[in-house]
Formats: C-alpha cells, structure tokens, sequence
C-alpha cells in the first residue's frame, strides 16, 4: 500500500536548519560535529519518549543499521559518509517499520519505493544529513502520520507548552498547545429569529474549546462545526414513514410555498466585560478538529435552533438555519452579541479570536458549511465540507419522486428534524417547545409533499446552489463516490458553480459511502488540512493552495492511486452513445426495433423475502433470476482495454406504463467476477494516531481488495413519467401512453477493467430508495427511443 503525500513542502536548506533549530532538534553547534556524531546525535533526538540524553543514548541498541551490526555498535567507529542502505535501515524502524517483517536489510529503498516513501541517494556530508533527517521528520510513518507527529504524539512538544506562540515546520502548525490545559467553555449567541414564536431572539449555546495560551497575548483562528446532533439526537426506532404505497397522481401538487419566521433583532455588541460563566460537558466530536486544536486552532461547535441548550425549532434545511449558523461566524468575528449565561445580563466577546474563521465537519455539518458560506458571511476565510446537501431536494426527492437517502427509507424533512430536536431533553424546553414543535412537524410533513414528490418552492428555499454568487471564501469539498445517503450530485453540481468563483477552490472524491478521508493510508489529507488552515486562517504563506491538484479522485481499482485532475465534469471525457437492441445488448450503433416489457410488483416480493435493501440491490444487479425479473438488462461486450467513465450519464427512454402514473429507475452497473475494494475501509491500526500528546486518537484505515464479488453498481437515477415535458411541474398522463423521459444519472469518474462488461438496468420500484408501491404495472419500452449516453476517457 503507498502512502502518497501531498503536503510535504519543498523547503530551502537555510529554511530546513532554521525550522530544525527552531524545534531544538538540531544543535546550534551542528557544524562543529562529526557526521557520524551528528547522525547519533538526530537519531537520539528522533527518539522522544526518552527523556534524558542517557536514556536517548541507551536506546541506540534497540536499533540496527545492518544484519551484523546494531546502530550503537556502528557509532563507534568514525565515518566519512554514511551508506543510503544503513541510513534507511535506521530511518524504517524510526517510522514504526519492522526489519524481517516489513522489510530487509539488504534493500531498504526497495521497501521504500513500494511504499511510496521518499528516500535521498547521497549522505556524504553534514549538509546532505541534515537535509535528510528533515525529509525524514516529513515523512509518513507506518501508522500514517508524519515522523514528527509521532514524535509529538511522545511528548517532544511538551517542551513548547506555556510559550504561547505558533511554531510551523515545513508549512504547518506543530502541536506546541498545551492539551492538558485546554479552556472549555460556553457561551450563548443571540440571534435575530424567532422561530419558537414568544416574541424574543433565539439564544443558540456555542461549545468553544481553545489553547489556555488564547487571549490577550495571542489571538487564535476558530475551526467552526455547525452539528446538529452535537448536543445528542433523539432516537425513535418505529418513526418512519411508510414507502410501502401506491404512486398518486401526481397533478394534485399544490407549489406550496415557504415562509419565514418572525424576526426579532438582537442588539448590537456593546463593550462586553463578561467570561463565560458555564464550562463545557459536551466533547468535541470530529477528530481534525482535536487534531488542530493541539496546533493552536480553537475548535468551535454549535448544534444551532431547537439543539439542547439553545432556543427554538429545527426546520430541515430552511433559511432559519443557516441564519443561525451564520450568527456563531458572527459573533468569532467581532460583529454579534453573545452572553455569559441564559440570563443575557453579561455580554461575552471572542476576545480571544484573530477574526479568521473556517469551517470543518461532514453530512448535516458539511450541509451547514455551504449553506453559511453562500451568505458571505464576514470573517468566513474558508470551508472544508464533507459529504455535503447542496440541494435538500436532491437529497429527499429526485426528478419528481420521493427518494431516500440510502438505508433511510420513509425518513424526511420533519423526520431528520425530529431527530436533531434535541432540546425536548430539558424539561423546561420541552414544556415551553412541545406544542411549538408539533405544529412544525406538521409543517414539514404537509409542505414537503411526500404525496407528490415534486418541486416547489419550499424546497426551492432549501437549493443553496441558487446562491453562489454570495460565497466570499475558499472551497474544499470532499464526497464519496459510493455515497448513496448524500448522492454524488449534491457536490457535482455546486462544483459545476464554485469552480468559476475567483476563489481558491479544491476537490477530493474518495472511494467510499458516506464517510470521513481524513485518516486514509493512501493520501495525506489530515497533513494537506493543516497546510490549508494554517495558509487560510493564520496568513501563512506556504503555498498551500497550490500544492497539490485542484482534483483528486481516488480510483476505485487501487485504492493507493489517486487520479489527478484539473476538474470534474463531463468534458473530461468524450462523448458516447450506446443503443439497447432486441436482444439484450448494448452496442454503439444501431438501435433495437422491439417494444419490450416487464411488470413491476413494487415492494411484495421483497416484503416477503425478509431480506435487507443491500442484500436485495446486490442481488439485483447481478441479475439473479427472482429479482431481475421486473427489469430489462443490456450488456456490452467485453471491455479490451480500460475505460474511465467521467461526469454524468443521461438517459432516453420512450416509456408507457399500463397505469396514468409510473416511477422509472435506471441502473448503470459494471459485470465481471474480481476482488473489488471493500465497501468501508478496513481498520488497519485501530487508535495508532495521536492527535496530540495524550490528547485522543484516530485509526489508520484504507480501502482494499477484499472478497471475490459479481458485479458493482456505478451510478443510478430515478424518473416520475408524469414529468416527462417538466422536471419542476408533472402532467397528465393516459394509461399506455408513452412519454420520453430524459434524465441524467448521480455523476461518477469509474475505471472499467479489462474484461469487465458495462449493464444498463431500466426497472422502476428500487426497494432501498423509491416508494413500494402495492399495485403491479405493466412497464413497455421502445428501444426504438431509448439510449444511453455518457462520457469517457
């Protein structure tokens, strides 16, 4: 497996002494030492647990340069240079590598090269030493950290804490707080909504962990996570909605309309003398922020209105919430009034903020982060957002269906509001809020119209795309090309507009669902954050946004290699036209002349396999005979070389159902038995990662060749028939008239392997996503008006 890095910086060898001095590692008298004393001298100082120069010393016979001789041993004669091979013997084991295990003393480099570790060719001089032990510090460990971030996590920052300053090495911020000592406190901002209707501003409670050398002295950047389940979620099991229904008509949608609560303006902030008066009970939930914290970034959470401890209602997606995620940003910055306690009798200032603020987190979090960041918000500098909704409808609905977000079927705006109402805990909330509260349920449920699944302009107050012109900040998005809670869609299309922003702006798509990258063999993305903050939110200029490729797509064939790209889009490719014919083919010429049929049983059968949406989609699009019989299936040949397909696929299917209403559903699937990736990635070295000196852990994990599967899904997408000549607004539909339906599928960037064979599936019930209906229809297709477009390269 390669541990590619990304964010070592290309470092002068002036700078290299200068920032190694800085850390006291290498001594002010370096040129006064032998080189092999010197080399003694570096590695003693690698060796952070030991604390003493004794101990140090001692330990050198724990380590070897060759089978026939340990480092004490080789220190003891004099050397004029020091062979790349005995270097690189030592360097491994300070890596966390294992000789007889891992690798050889006969070739080292090798060991290297596979694993992507950098290496010099020449240590003939103190210089070219130095140069190496600085590359060496930069250098991934086994656990996937960089040497020096073991080294921290053993205590050799300790020596730093109290000074209260920043202290970088090769362009990032080295852990130098002291995490023992990290304040803890709580504030309540004050917004101008008032969305429980009692004719005061919503309080919203503000989380805040930062440096004890914050304040006065020294002013630090706050890493913001808008998370609403920060303050704990409220679990019901059996609240679901049912999907298990027929599909309506869809022509009685109603276009209702969204509504903004009453607004009362908060004061403006006035000459606040007041501390926090509550320490924090909560911990701080998303690892790179703990990460950075130690690095002297505050690290700042709120769950925003209706989260326990804050007043008022969650309202899914609505402007409402991002108006109060906005306010925290506020307040960091100087320009909204916070208080001390729920009394509002002392104002609080973040006194202790240089005004630089970002903003971090994945799911709702990342959701959060664009929705902020379209406002402009001042002090706002940058976003890392992760797994993010773009568009609520988009993540809800799709094309004019009701659409899940995967293994969430039956949940919905009011559902996920439901969960997030976390301030129902407090007695006193819940007698004040209950009433308030149902009453907005109601609202989601009716508005959010899962009787029609159309677009209207409730939703259309929840597409933070329409709003990009308002973004002030840089940009990095980060999905998972498998992910099918928050469709690929949802980061396609707000790229297709953030790209063309005069901003810095970056992209990374990994391999897997709904998930973290931070802790990935693969790619050094905890490393790249602290370049980008550290560039971003203290004004460093380390080069950081150009630093590494505007994309990164890890390949789904191996994982430790990842495509760079100067964008995501369609045009990376060339456009294709494949045509199903009479006889279950795709072929680029020549479309078939046959209208064929299936009948869709909606959700019966599955009901009555008592099987998981996951069991039955993978069996579905191996083509296993119960259920790929509601579906029509067509295959390519053979692939005779790799293709990468890029962007999004798009659909023509002339289509008639045998009822005046229908849901088509479209499948793209790769055939062909091989070890593909794991789902999930696997845990390689479960809590191997400090994230500070004894200050918390993350586990190294990477996707990887796991057992021998059938067929993978690449990419789906879902049509109502009734909005065949308008995607926003259905109409009238006979049974047995055939409508075109033109759709584009969840974009993707998939490399087919050779002897793979591509699939398209048309079917219509997709028992993980779309409703079940309980009555069969008849489906016919014309392929006659039927194809399949997409790019590739």
């Amino acid at each position: 497996m390669k541990y590619n890095q990304y964010a070592y910086v290309e470092t002068p060898f002036e700078k290299q002494v200068a920032e190694l001095k800085a850390i006291n590692f290498l001594p002010d008298d370096y040129s006064s030492y032998s080189l092999t004393a010197l080399f003694a001298k570096l590695v003693q100082m690698t060796i952070a647990e030991a604390k003493s120069d004794e101990s140090k010393k001692a330990k050198m016979i724990e380590f070897a340069v060759s089978e026939n001789q340990t480092l004490a041993e080789y220190l003891q004669t004099e050397r004029e240079t020091i062979s790349v091979q005995e270097f690189y013997n030592v360097a491994l084991q300070l890596l966390g590598y294992h000789v007889g295990y891992d690798y050889d003393f006969s070739d080292p480099t090798a060991f290297m090269k596979k694993q992507a570790l950098p290496f010099v060719s020449k240590i003939g001089s103190i210089d070219e030493l130095i140069s190496a032990f600085y590359r060496l510090l930069n250098t991934r460990s086994k656990n996937g950290q960089l040497l020096i971030d073991v080294m921290a996590g053993k205590g050799y920052f300790t020596q730093f804490w109290g000074e209260g300053k920043f202290i970088f090495f090769n362009g990032k911020a080295l852990p130098v707080f002291d995490t023992n000592k990290v304040i803890r406190e709580v504030v309540y901002v004050e917004t101008d909504l008032d969305t429980d209707r009692d004719g005061q501003s919503d309080l919203i409670q503000v989380t805040v962990f930062r440096p004890a050398e914050s304040g006065k002295d020294l002013k630090v950047p706050a890493l913001y996570t808008a998370s609403p389940y920060f303050g704990g979620i409220i679990e019901n099991v059996a609240r679901n909605h049912s999907v298990d229904e027929n599909l309506t008509d869809a022509t009685v949608w109603t276009n209702p309309k969204y509504e903004h609560t009453q607004i009362v303006e908060a004061p403006h902030p006035a000459a606040g003398e007041g501390v926090s008066a509550e320490e924090a009970v909560h911990k701080s939930s998303y690892p790179l922020n703990e990460y950075l914290l130690a690095r002297g970034f505050a690290s700042v959470f709120a769950g925003g209105i209706g989260t326990r401890g804050s007043d008022g209602l969650r309202i899914t997606g609505a402007p409402e919430e991002t108006e109060s995620a906005k306010a925290v940003v506020e307040w960091l910055h100087g320009d909204r009034i916070a208080y001390t306690d729920r009394s509002k009798k002392h104002e609080v200032k973040a006194f202790w903020c240089n005004g630089n603020i970002g903003m971090t987190g994945r799911s709702y979090l990342g959701t959060l982060q664009i929705a902020v960041a379209t406002t402009g918000v001042a002090g706002l500098k940058t976003v890392v957002s992760e797994a993010a909704i773009s568009s609520w409808y988009d993540y809800y609905r799709e094309h004019g269906l009701v659409i899940a977000p995967e293994a969430c079927q039956g949940e919905d705006l009011d559902l996920l509001a439901e969960t997030c109402q976390s301030n129902l805990w407090d007695a006193g909330s819940y007698l004040k809020i209950k009433p308030k509260y149902e009453e907005m349920q109601k609202e989601l449920l009716e508005k959010g119209d899962r009787v029609t699944g159309q677009y209207s302009d409730y939703w259309e107050a929840r597409n933070y795309r329409h709003h990009t012109d308002g973004i002030k900040c840089s940009w990095i998005s980060v999905h998972g090309l498998n992910d099918w809670n928050v469709k690929p869609k949802n980061v396609y299309k707000i790229w297709q507009l953030v790209k063309t922003l005069p901003k810095d702006h970056h992209l990374f798509l990994h391999q897997g669902p709904h998930y973290n990258m931070n802790n990935l063999v693969s790619i050094d993305f905890t490393d790249l954050m602290n370049l980008w903050f550290v560039h971003e939110l203290l004004e460093i200029d380390n080069h950081a946004p150009e630093q590494w490729p505007t994309v990164m797509i890890q390949d789904n064939l191996e994982a430790d290699y990842w495509h760079e790209e100067a964008d995501w889009s369609d045009e990376l490719g060339q456009e294709v036209v494949y045509y199903p014919t009479d006889e279950g083919e795709l072929f680029k010429d020549g479309n078939g002349k046959a209208k064929l049929s299936f009948t869709d049983v909606g959700g019966k059968e599955f009901k009555e396999a008592k099987i998981s949406e996951s069991d039955w989609e993978y069996k579905f699009i191996c083509g296993d005979e119960k259920w790929a019989k509601p579906s029509l299936r067509f295959t390519t040949d053979e692939f005779i070389r790799p293709v990468t397909l890029v962007g999004r696929p798009e659909v023509t299917i002339t289509v008639a159902g045998s009822l005046p209403k229908g849901q088509i559903s479209v499948a793209l699937v790769e055939l062909g038995d091989r070890k593909r990736l794991t789902p999930t990635p696997k845990f390689l070295m479960r809590g191997g990662q400090e994230l500070g000196y004894r200050f918390g852990t993350d586990t190294l994990q990477e996707f990887v060749p796991d057992k021998l599967t059938h067929a993978k899904l690449i990419s789906k997408s879902h049509m109502n028939l009734q909005n065949y000549a308008d995607m926003h607004k259905p109409s009238k539909i006979e049974a047995g008239q055939f409508v075109e339906l033109n759709f584009k599928l969840q974009p993707t960037y998939y490399r087919m392997p050779v002897g793979s064979k591509l699939a398209l599936i048309i079917y219509s019930t997709d028992q993980g996503m779309t409703k079940r209906p309980l009555e069969d229809e008849t489906y016919t297709i014309d392929l006659a008006k039927t194809e399949l477009r997409f790019y590739q390269k």
